[in-house]
C-alpha cells in the first residue's frame, strides 16, 4: 500500500486513494482502517451475484488534500452506475 500511496500522490499528484470492500469482510476493513483508510460512502449492490452485496467506498487523502476534504464521509449510498470514472 506504501508504493501504492507514494505513486499516487508523487508521481500523478491524486487528492486520494480509494478501495472497494466488502463490508462482510471485517478482516479487511480493519486492515484498511489501521492503513489510514475510511469509509467514504456504500455503493448498493456492487458485487453482483445470487447475495449482490454492496460495498464500502474507502478512501484516504493524499498530501496534496492539506485539509482531508475529499475523503470526508458522505454518509449516502450511491449506485455503482453513478460512480466517477474519470
Amino acid at each position: 500500500m506504501n508504493y501504492l500511496e507514494e505513486v499516487s500522490s508523487k508521481t500523478h499528484n491524486c487528492w486520494f486513494v480509494d478501495l472497494f470492500v466488502r463490508p462482510s469482510n471485517a478482516i479487511a476493513v480493519g486492515f484498511y482502517r489501521k492503513l489510514g483508510y475510511e469509509v467514504y460512502r456504500k455503493i448498493t449492490g456492487y458485487y453482483g451475484g445470487s447475495n449482490n452485496e454492496d460495498a464500502n467506498d474507502m478512501r484516504k487523502s493524499m498530501p496534496k488534500d492539506t485539509d482531508g476534504s475529499t475523503s470526508k464521509p458522505l454518509n449516502k449510498s450511491i449506485m455503482p452506475y453513478e460512480l466517477e470514472w474519470q
